[in-house]
C-alpha cells in the first residue's frame, strides 16, 4: 500500500448501536483524511450496508473503509452467505418502511456489488457487500 493509500476495519457486534457507531467512525476516519467532501453519501451508503447486516444476519459484520486511486471502497462482511435481495423485488414500494437500501446504494455509489464467501479454517463464511465512491 503506497502512502496515499489507506484502510480501517472496524468490528460491528450484532447490536442495533453498531450502525451508528460504524458511521460515527467513517465519520472520524473521512475528516481526517481530509474526505469531508464524501461524507454525506459515504455516511448513507454504510449506514444502508451495515443495517441490511444487522437485520439479515445473526452475528457479528465489519465496515472496510478503504481509500486508493483516488476512490472510497466500503465493504460490510456478514455472516449470512445469502446474497442480498434483488432491485426491485416485489412487494417492496416506494412507500415501503423497509427493503429499499440497495435502491439507495445502486443510486449513491459509482459501482457496487456483492459476493459470497465459503466457509473457512477460521469458519464465518458469509458474504461481502461493497460500493465505491470517486473522490475528490
Amino acid at each position: 500500500m503506497s502512502a496515499d493509500e489507506w484502510e480501517y476495519n472496524i468490528q460491528i457486534p450484532h447490536d442495533p448501536l453498531g450502525v451508528g457507531v460504524a458511521r460515527g467512525a467513517l465519520r472520524l476516519i473521512l475528516r481526517a483524511h481530509g474526505l469531508s467532501e464524501l461524507l454525506i453519501t459515504a455516511e448513507l451508503l454504510a449506514s444502508e450496508l451495515v443495517t441490511n447486516a444487522h437485520e439479515h444476519s445473526t452475528g457479528p459484520a465489519s465496515l472496510r473503509v478503504k481509500w486508493g486511486h483516488k476512490t472510497l471502497r466500503l465493504t460490510v462482511w456478514d455472516t449470512n452467505p445469502e446474497p442480498p435481495r434483488p432491485l426491485g423485488e416485489a412487494g417492496v414500494g416506494t412507500d415501503s418502511e423497509s427493503g429499499r437500501g440497495l435502491g439507495i446504494v445502486h443510486e449513491l455509489a459509482d459501482r457496487w456489488g456483492h459476493y459470497s464467501l465459503r466457509e473457512g479454517l477460521l469458519g464465518a463464511g458469509g458474504k461481502l457487500v461493497w460500493c465505491e465512491l470517486a473522490g475528490p
